[in-house]
């Protein structure tokens, strides 16, 4: 059940509203280069976080990394797991080289000290390719998920509302810049955090607040049975499916530190101390802030 769809419409409006207002606001405040492309570099390490919160909890990843769990249990939590290590990657070895270089982008970056014009060429079309690929599935998932609650079922009706999404967003990088965007993403990561614990309390109470008795009404819905709560349904049975999971750690572990929504925001903060407090979340104290001020 998707509930009323008038409803649905409401809310849906309202919030598209109010962050459209808040993209306009910020846009306003934009004056400079550096306003639009980096926000001033003016962004706090705990507005980053938020920021980047919102960036991970996007459709292609909160609601596949559900579905993998859904499908292959245990396996399937290995996706979430993976990210959490890049991150560690990003603070180490990338946030204080890119962020000391006061550049505005990649290509910026790398043709600091490299011939120009093949480096930025090759930083483009890598910047392309993985933002095309990227994009397909997040406007694929976010274009489905409103299509569901807008009651819209015909083929055309939801490629129309995935194109409207997608000029939405356009709307919002345009008008908002860095700025705008962080605080959209920003709203939406309070937001996604909020149902996510509502919706994880209901379901505990349901259960009587126990995870063993969620964990067996899982399995039991499951085609796999109880194999999903223990390693081995995706990877582990075969050579090959050993292959996979070492191609997949890769994969998530370096995939996401060359995400170019994710990269950019190290050029955001004021410093490169502020860079890794974002990933902490403990401002000034965090163990890799050593970095100078």
């Amino acid at each position: 059940m998707t509930g009323n769809p008038l409803i649905n419409t409401a809310v849906f409006v309202a919030f598209l509203l109010v962050t459209l207002f808040v993209v306009y606001r910020a846009g306003n405040r934009n004056s400079t280069t550096v306003d639009y492309y980096a926000a001033g570099r003016g962004l706090s390490g705990p507005q980053n976080g938020l920021a980047m919160a919102g960036d991970y909890l996007s459709a292609a990843s909160f609601l596949g990394i559900a579905g993998a769990i859904a499908i292959n249990g245990y396996d399937g939590f290995l996706y979430s797991i993976g990210f959490l290590v890049a991150w560690l990657v990003n603070l180490l070895l990338v946030g204080e080289l890119l962020r000391n270089t006061g550049r505005f982008t990649m290509g910026d970056v790398l043709s600091f000290r490299m011939r120009q014009r093949p480096v930025r060429a090759a930083a483009a079309t890598s910047t392309l390719a993985i933002s095309f690929f990227y994009m397909v599935a997040q406007m694929a998932g976010a274009g489905g998920l409103v299509a569901l609650l807008l009651n819209v079922h015909t083929r055309w009706g939801q490629a129309l509302v995935i194109i409207g999404v997608g000029l939405v967003m356009i709307f919002y990088v345009l008008v908002g810049g860095m700025r705008g965007t962080t605080f959209v993403q920003i709203i939406k990561a309070a937001l996604l955090m909020l149902t996510i614990t509502l919706i994880t309390v209901f379901l505990l109470g349901k259960f009587g607040f126990s995870i063993s008795a969620i964990m067996e009404q899982a399995a039991a819905h499951n085609p796999k049975g109880t194999a999903i709560l223990s390693p081995g349904v995706e990877y582990g049975k075969t050579d090959l499916s050993k292959l996979d999971f070492v191609s997949l750690s890769l994969a998530l572990v370096l995939g996401v530190a060359g995400l170019p929504h994710i990269l950019m925001r190290f050029y955001t903060v004021p410093n490169a101390r502020e860079a890794a407090d974002r990933w902490c979340g403990r401002p000034g104290r965090c163990p890799f802030s050593t970095w100078p001020r």
